[in-house]
C-alpha cells in the first residue's frame, strides 16, 4: 500500500479558522432553518417581540421556541408536543463560536508572545505543546 503525500496547505491557521467558519455560518443556517419558530418569520414577529428564534418544540407542524411556547394560548392545544433539539443545536452552535474565537485570541496571543521575543519552546511550554507543535500551528508560512 502505498501513501501518496498531501499537497503542502496555503493557508495559514488563522485563514482555516476564518475559512471553517463561514463556512459553518452558511451550514448553521440551513441547519436552524428547519428549527425556526413559528414566530420568528417577519409576518409573525410583531406578535412576539421577545421570540428567541431557535424552535424547542412543536405542536402539529408548528413549531415554537421556549418563550412562545410560554405564551401559547391556543396553540397545539390537544396535541402532544414533540420536542425538537433546537435548544441543544443553539448551545452546540455557541459552543463552536466561543471555541473558534478561543482559537483566534490563542492564536493572536501566540503571535504577541513571538513579537516580544519568546522562543517557540517557550510558547510550547506555556501551553503544553512541543516547540515543534507550536511553530507548525501559529509559525508563519
Amino acid at each position: 500500500m502505498t501513501v501518496e503525500p498531501r499537497p503542502p496547505s496555503t493557508d495559514s491557521p488563522t485563514r482555516s479558522v476564518v475559512n471553517a467558519d463561514r463556512a459553518a455560518h452558511s451550514r448553521q443556517g440551513a441547519l436552524t432553518g428547519v428549527l425556526r419558530c413559528y414566530y420568528d418569520d417577519p409576518r409573525h414577529r410583531a406578535l412576539r417581540p421577545d421570540c428567541q428564534g431557535v424552535a424547542v418544540v412543536a405542536y402539529g407542524p408548528t413549531p415554537l421556541c421556549a418563550s412562545c411556547d410560554l405564551m401559547r394560548s391556543s396553540v397545539g392545544k390537544g396535541t402532544a408536543p414533540r420536542r425538537l433539539p433546537g435548544a441543544e443545536l443553539a448551545r452546540l452552535i455557541d459552543a463552536a463560536r466561543a471555541a473558534a474565537d478561543a482559537d483566534q485570541h490563542l492564536a493572536d496571543a501566540a503571535r504577541a508572545a513571538r513579537r516580544a521575543g519568546a522562543s517557540w519552546a517557550q510558547i510550547g511550554n506555556a501551553l503544553g505543546l512541543t516547540r515543534q507543535a507550536a511553530q507548525q500551528r501559529w509559525g508563519q508560512r
